[in-house]
């Protein structure tokens, strides 16, 4: 897309997280309008507050027609942005709302991964935004849209995101700037390397890719949009042999869950997980949507987070791989690592023998240390380290003893059991409980939390609507609304009001 007029620019946008080389992808942008013979100018604001830090960069690009140099603005204007990327779909949602993606006139490109914001991270429950509704609104603000994962295109590629997005802007046509310009400045640059070069190659490929792709909305004047992958609904995972007893959504979840408990401790673990499910998923009112929350929940509460799993997942290949992409390090260079951990005495005595662990946490409480912790910096690259978290992550062999496994398999079968007598008495109820897993979860204080919200919600709501105490069909409301309100407010103040004003209406019409 070239400017309407010789006098008008086009106008570009870049919206980048911090670490995602935002500044490298202007600069070569700046380096191949300036072979192409175009007038550019380019200025950038940083910024630190939200998540990794945000930046913009804005770039305007307009032909020589004269020797006169042409005045062009340093800031972009709402409305008036014909090219703009996000390398972050939330950010992208920033760019829409802040008016620079426009149908009459904006050329979208954004990345769909993501970098959670602290309140998605720090939610009791699953705190993460729904992509779906934002991608629907980037492609119906935008006059073109293309809206993919990048950062999985670079992953492929083993090579950085910028040089990706540069090639798919040069293969688009959507900016002034021919590709051999792009090609020629990513080669010259002083970071110039073969990684670059295969992410260059991998966007103009994506871009051909993209072209290729019919318009799925006719002819008509409403904006259009590339129709990428994460448009589509989530492929169901493939059950195994031992799950084909399950409805097609829960067999593949209980196969996953199988694979997970077995690497987690072992495969008589992850019978015991088969068996749970399978006597559940007898009972005549289990329906697939129970099934598949009952198959997903108790996966996650049987491989609970305790110092083995922990000691176990830092050490993983895949994790040190990924800490060496997030370091940008190159082949031959020394990554060193350090992980910062700050067990307290739970984390500690829980993996004990039962008997033992409970008398040191009682001295423990006794002598006001239950919120203390112990700050640790362990060197997993350096001998000393590593061999400290490789025999925490073997000790898992004796998991199943330990005063932590006791509880934990406490809370799954007084669960289970919840969940049983529900699908006799209350069927609708039977979801509502099994999803109320969702409130343990974590390790320290927001584990304290949430099972102290779920023991509330267990002993003022769920029991007595079991135990005939109150109404059984006021049972699935009442725990979807005291669940909303947990998740809500994780300190549990709305919580107690949720649960005071049911406990008033339930007394009411049991009278």
């Amino acid at each position: 897309m070239t400017a309407a007029t010789d006098t008008l620019p086009t106008r570009l946008l870049i919206a980048a997280m911090g670490g995602e080389g935002g500044g490298v992808l202007a600069g070569w942008l700046t380096e191949a309008a300036l072979m192409s013979g175009l007038w550019v100018q380019r200025t950038s604001v940083p910024g630190v507050a939200q998540r990794t830090g945000a930046t913009t960069y804005y770039l305007e690009f307009l032909p020589r027609t004269g020797d006169r140099r042409p005045v062009m603005g340093l800031h972009p204007t709402p409305g008036q942005v014909d090219v703009l990327v996000a390398t972050e779909l939330l950010e992208a949602m920033r760019m829409v709302q802040a008016g620079h993606v426009t149908p009459d006139r904006t050329r979208l490109f954004a990345s769909t991964h993501r970098a959670f914001t602290v309140d998605e991270k720090s939610a009791m429950a699953d705190g993460r935004l729904d992509p779906t509704p934002m991608i629907a609104t980037c492609r119906a603000f935008a006059r073109e849209a293309t809206i993919r994962d990048l950062s999985e295109v670079a992953r492929a590629a083993e090579c950085h995101l910028n040089s990706v997005i540069l090639g798919l802007l040069a293969g688009s046509g959507a900016l002034p700037i021919p590709k051999d310009a792009c090609r020629k400045a990513i080669e010259a640059g002083k970071r110039a390397s073969e990684a670059n070069r295969r992410g260059f190659e991998a966007g103009l490929a994506l871009a051909a890719q993209e072209a290729d792709v019919p318009d799925l909305r006719g002819r008509s004047n409403a904006p259009t949009a590339l129709i990428s992958a994460e448009a589509r609904p989530e492929p169901i995972l493939p059950a195994s042999p031992e799950t084909e007893f399950l409805p097609d959504e829960a067999a593949g979840l209980a196969a996953e869950a199988l694979r997970r408990l077995t690497d987690y401790q072992d495969g008589d673990y992850a019978a015991l997980y088969l068996s749970h499910l399978r006597r559940l998923a007898g009972h005549p009112a289990a329906n697939p949507a129970f099934l598949a929350a009952l198959a997903r929940h108790m996966a996650v509460r049987m491989s609970y987070e305790d110092t083995h799993r922990v000691a176990e997942l830092k050490l993983r290949q895949t994790r040190l791989s990924r800490v060496k992409a997030e370091a940008k390090a190159r082949d031959g260079d020394i990554v060193d690592v350090a992980e910062y951990m700050k067990p307290g005495p739970e984390e500690i005595f829980g993996m004990l023998p039962e008997a033992l662990g409970r008398k040191l946490i009682a001295i423990s409480d006794r002598r006001g240390w239950g919120n203390k912790s112990f700050p640790m910096k362990v060197r997993t690259t350096r001998f000393s380290g590593f061999i400290r978290l490789k025999l925490l992550a073997a000790a898992k062999r004796w998991r199943l003893k330990s005063l932590r496994h006791s509880e934990e398999i406490d809370w799954l079968n007084r669960w289970l059991g919840h969940i049983g007598a529900a699908l006799d008495t209350a069927p609708a109820a039977a979801l509502e409980i099994t999803e109320t897993a969702r409130l343990v979860r974590g390790y320290g204080s927001t584990y304290k939390r949430g099972l102290r919200n779920w023991r509330l919600i267990e002993a003022e709501v769920i029991t007595p609507c079991l135990d005939g105490s109150f109404p059984a069909d006021m049972l699935a409301d009442a725990v979807l609304q005291a669940r909303l309100a947990a998740v809500k407010d994780p300190d549990g103040d709305a919580l107690d009001k949720v649960v005071a004003a049911f406990r008033k209406v339930a007394a009411d019409k049991a009278a």
